[in-house]
Order: structure tokens, then sequence, then C-alpha cells
């Protein structure tokens, strides 16, 4: 999976976004046309937090 977390300058009209507890991730068109389902997991413990997203093609 790819991640790219520098948005300047970067058209994300195309981009479908999905919201899970207060988190935005946004998916890439062709992500989102072949995904089933797209599910976003924040889990917390003490200060740190994991961000897990999970796709079924």
């Amino acid at each position: 999976m790819s991640v790219d977390t520098y948005l300047q300058r970067k058209d994300t009209s195309t981009y479908q976004v999905v919201e899970g507890e207060g988190v935005q991730v946004l998916v890439s068109p062709m992500l989102a046309q072949q995904a089933q389902w797209i599910h976003v997991d924040l889990q917390r413990f003490l200060f740190w937090k994991s961000l897990s997203v999970y796709a079924e093609t």
C-alpha cells in the first residue's frame, strides 16, 4: 500500500474521502472503484494512536 502525506499542489478532487473517528482518508479513484468496502480504525492506548485502513476488493 502506498501512503502519501504531502498534499501541497496536488489535485485531490477525484479522490473519495472516507471518514472514521475524526480521521479523513483520501482514497484513490482506482481503489474506490474496485473496493467493496473500506474501513478506518483508530485505536488509542495512553498517548499512542494507531491508524489502520482496511479495504476489500
